[in-house]
């Protein structure tokens, strides 16, 4: 049995569960929960229908200098903030520094269906979160809540459903909130401190803490309401952070306090966080956002094929000329197929990369090629091992369903 990913975003009533694909009648199925949960009941008073300032328009930023801004003025500590911070251990103190630094910026997002959350991550007023969060919006607009009694609208700039990336961007910005820092996720490490901030069940700008439990993971996006072909997201960071509907949308941090991912799954039976959580990495979606921002889509990498990871077992019971990953092209008109590649093949590195699995390539297409990109492929067949010159393809984009 294959076990099921639940996104944690929060439907109104109920949460809403998508269930992947499992094999066998032994093992009860596990439910895979997204990170948004169900949005309270609108308040009494309401936002003005029409606002007189039409929405400025989206102002397209470099994300390595989005985190360059002025300093704010650093706010005097209350007495019992002091008195508290007297008392905290050096690792205690680590915990509560990144999240008065982080969680002014991380944001409350509400669609009429549910709510999930977000962080600002620079002074135009873009904001980054999961497509499933901003799916229901109305019209692409959003409800953005930051800290204390600030909300206004948000519009959706560009969304990437095989990424599961969103940009909602804002036109007023609280005083003296300053965007989070994206770090780097190709430099992070099993073990690592992870720091979550984010809006779980409901309860805003929430800190929890754990440490990356595995890298390179990938996530079945084949669930879900996108229409069309689908793809995993490659990289993935796992977490045992405690990750709750909610979460979705929100970062996943180091402990200086830099971005490293987005929270977006969690694997549970029971709904709630059972210590397994993913997150998109930050290098995939610094690409993604970019291009959202610029351009309103992205185009991912494509190589055209059918996977199956081949261990030395596999091999040898299969009759097959090595470990790797065994390829097959997806079509003629594929990019390996137009490379000549037209019957199954193992592979076993790219670009001089060795592969262990089929997540190895998937980690690697998405995070170091781009459409255009020529990559050589050492691959094992009938006529023993040689070398493959394939230029990428764009992958078929999915259509999200309204």
């Amino acid at each position: 049995m294959q076990a099921g990913r639940i996104r944690a975003y929060m439907l109104t009533g109920l949460l809403a569960l998508a269930l992947a694909g499992c094999s066998g009648s032994d093992i009860q199925a596990q439910l895979g929960q997204p990170t948004t949960v169900a949005a309270p009941a609108p308040p009494t008073l309401s936002l003005p229908a029409n606002p007189t300032a039409a929405p400025a328009q989206a102002v397209p930023v470099t994300l390595d200098t989005a985190t360059q801004v002025a300093s704010a003025a650093a706010q005097p500590a209350t007495p019992i903030a002091q008195a508290a911070q007297q008392g905290l251990d050096p690792e205690e103190q680590v915990v509560a520094n990144v999240y008065d630094q982080v969680s002014p910026a991380v944001v409350r997002i509400t669609t009429g269906q549910g709510l999930g959350s977000g962080y600002l991550i620079d002074t135009d007023g873009h904001i980054i979160t999961n497509n499933h969060v901003i799916a229901d919006s109305q019209n692409g607009s959003v409800r953005v809540s930051f800290s204390g009694l600030f909300e206004t609208i948000g519009k959706v700039v560009g969304a990437d459903a095989d990424a599961d990336v969103a940009v909602v961007k804002v036109d007023e910005l609280p005083p003296n909130v300053r965007p989070v820092e994206l770090g780097d996720s190709s430099q992070v490490r099993v073990g690592q401190r992870t720091i979550a901030i984010g809006n779980p069940l409901g309860q805003d700008r929430t800190v929890t803490t754990g440490i990356i439990s595995a890298l390179g993971r990938t996530i079945n996006e084949s669930e879900g309401n996108q229409q069309g072909p689908s793809f995993s997201i490659g990289g993935a960071i796992q977490t045992d952070a405690a990750i709750n509907p909610g979460n979705s949308g929100g970062p996943l941090l180091d402990s200086r306090g830099r971005v490293i991912g987005m929270n977006t799954v969690i694997l549970s039976q029971s709904g709630t966080s059972s210590g397994i959580g993913f997150a998109v990495p930050i290098n995939l979606i610094k690409k993604v956002a970019m291009a959202l921002i610029q351009q309103g889509h992205y185009d991912h990498p494509y190589l055209g094929v059918q996977l199956r990871t081949v261990t030395t077992l596999d091999a040898k019971q299969s009759n097959l000329p090595s470990a790797g990953v065994l390829i097959q092209p997806n079509g003629q008109d594929s990019p390996v197929a137009k490379a000549g590649l037209s019957k199954p093949a193992v592979l076993t590195a790219i670009n001089g990369t060795l592969l262990t699995s089929q997540e190895d390539l998937i980690t690697y297409l998405e995070l170091n090629t781009t459409p255009g990109d020529t990559v050589t492929l050492t691959i094992v067949d009938d006529q023993g091992q040689r070398e493959l010159k394939v230029q990428m393809g764009a992958r078929p984009r999915a259509e999200v369903s309204k």
